[in-house]
């Protein structure tokens, strides 16, 4: 009897356990409602495409002139910042080998009258006549290659930019220093100012869309307010093979002289127009960790995930390639969509009335 009591109590407070234990079944939760987006059309429109780069400034010609032999300064002609003209004489140096290089030729071309009117005699031998004619010519070519080489002329017109040795030192074959401009050893550094160009390094994919002759409009950052029309006047024939980029030249007029070496540039090409469809540009969105771009536009009111290409930005617009025109682009709430959220448009604009 006492056993079947027992056997009761354990029964009742099994029951009583399992009526107090936790409840297994799941609580349904309440659905989450689409996402609230903004949207606006895209559309396919004209534009001139442009190409864009950052450049310097360099002189349209350059020089450091020297002499072929070292040797003493003695006058120097013009002062640094004077314009000159081609053929100019700017600086003498010392004339001691001149003038015995001078005597030399002098002495040997008594010689060679002498021996010019002996040999009309017939008194002397065709082989002694060539002998000293051979070293006349020689010495009249040596006192010809003294005389240039004491006195230093400009090879074109030019501004005087700086002198890299002054009256009374010697000067040496020592390599101009300064970072950016010629290299070359001299005495006075000869620049051409009042065209100058413009260095920019254009890369591999970009090169067979310009040519020489093309136009191109170049700013300054020192000047913001200015733009001077240039033309690309050179492509480097070869590519670099670190940077697969070639070095384009634009010459532009500079006769006012307000822009100078050194300077930074930016260079735009226009090129032919073209039809692209055009999206706002805080529609795109970088994808983490690559270089990808993407748009969500709206399907059958979800959000659909499409990869783009970005050919051109004009101001708070971009031209893609990846969508067609006339589809809701989402420009706001995209940040917590995934692909296939459902999505519902709050507002809707054109591309003009997105700007």
């Amino acid at each position: 009897m006492h056993r079947l009591t027992n056997l009761v109590i354990l029964a009742i407070g099994s029951i009583i356990l399992s009526g107090c234990g936790p409840n297994n079944e799941e609580t349904p939760q309440e659905e989450q409602g689409p996402e609230e987006v903004a949207t606006v059309r895209s559309q396919k429109r004209r534009y001139n495409p442009r190409l864009t780069y950052g450049g310097t400034l360099y002189a349209y010609k350059e020089a450091n002139l020297g002499t072929t032999l070292p040797g003493r300064v003695e006058k120097i002609h013009y002062e640094e910042g004077r314009t000159v003209k081609e053929g100019s004489l700017l600086v003498e140096l010392s004339s001691e080998l001149y003038a015995q290089a001078l005597a030399e030729k002098n002495t040997l071309e008594k010689d060679f009258n002498r021996i010019s009117r002996l040999r009309e005699k017939g008194s002397v031998t065709q082989q002694k006549y060539d002998h000293v004619k051979a070293k006349y010519e020689a010495a009249v070519a040596k006192a010809r290659m003294m005389r240039k080489n004491c006195r230093i002329r400009a090879p074109f017109d030019g501004t005087i930019v700086d002198y890299l040795v002054h009256e009374g030192e010697n000067f040496m074959f020592a390599p101009s220093l300064k970072p950016g401009y010629s290299h070359t050893s001299g005495i006075v550094q000869l620049m051409q100012l009042d065209r100058l160009k413009v260095q920019a390094d254009v890369n591999e994919n970009e090169l067979p869309r310009i040519t020489e002759g093309q136009q191109a409009r170049v700013t300054f950052d020192a000047y913001p307010d200015t733009s001077v029309q240039g033309q690309i006047t050179h492509i480097d024939p070869i590519l670099s093979t670190s940077t697969h980029s070639a070095k384009v030249e634009v010459t532009i007029d500079n006769s006012n002289g307000t822009f100078k070496p050194g300077m930074y540039a930016r260079l735009n090409i226009s090129l032919p127009e073209k039809t692209n469809v055009f999206v706002p540009l805080n529609a795109i969105i970088r994808q983490e960790g690559t270089g990808n771009n993407y748009v969500f536009i709206v399907e059958n009111n979800r959000a659909v995930k499409k990869p783009v290409k970005k050919i051109q930005n004009l101001d708070d617009l971009v031209a893609v390639e990846g969508i067609k025109a006339d589809r809701q682009v989402i420009v706001q709430g995209k940040s917590r969509l995934n692909d296939g959220d459902p999505v519902k448009v709050t507002r809707s604009k054109t591309l003009d009335e997105s700007r």
